[in-house]
């Protein structure tokens, strides 16, 4: 049997993955993680007129949480230090987002079946820490999220547009 926290990690997988798929995208999971990167997202060929990538890729590490729903504009989640400065880097081979997927506290609402739907519950937020200051703390780091940065197929699109204009990856907000 998995652990509860295997389960997380999978269901964020199975997130990312179905909202690749839906923008379009491939999405890669390389076979170890060395450098906090869970999946790379692909592209095929140009996405914009104006794109200066062809087949832009992003890296993306991620993260799952059981907790209540998010609230306000902005959330805390506590990020590993070998996560935090290896995602802060200045000049990545790629450029990479943390992904937190949150999830409700009851693990038997995490997915429900029916026969008309498979239902993933709650949302995945995306948020770009490069060129973050350095932090004295040991273990974790407070991350602070914007609940606009949902991680959905027209957020993924328009990232993998960014990167392929070789753009800045900033909040929504």
């Amino acid at each position: 049997m998995l652990s509860d926290n295997d389960i997380k990690e999978e269901l964020s997988y199975a997130y990312v993955h179905a909202v690749a798929a839906r923008a379009g995208f491939s999405c890669d999971r390389p076979f170890k993680d060395r450098d906090s990167v869970d999946v790379t997202i692909s592209g095929k060929g140009r996405l914009a007129t104006d794109s200066v990538l062809i087949s832009p890729k992003l890296d993306l590490q991620l993260k799952a949480t059981a907790c209540p729903p998010p609230t306000g504009d902005r959330f805390a989640f506590r990020l590993p230090m070998k996560n935090y400065n290896e995602l802060r880097e200045e000049e990545p081979h790629l450029p990479r987002l943390l992904v937190v997927f949150t999830m409700p506290e009851d693990a038997r609402e995490w997915l429900n079946h029916a026969g008309d739907a498979l239902l993933l519950r709650r949302c995945a937020y995306w948020h770009n820490l490069r060129g973050a200051p350095d932090s004295g703390n040991v273990t974790t780091q407070n991350v602070s999220l914007s609940r606009y940065n949902v991680f959905s197929p027209e957020a993924l699109r328009s990232l993998l547009t960014q990167v392929s204009r070789r753009q800045e990856i900033g909040d929504a907000l």
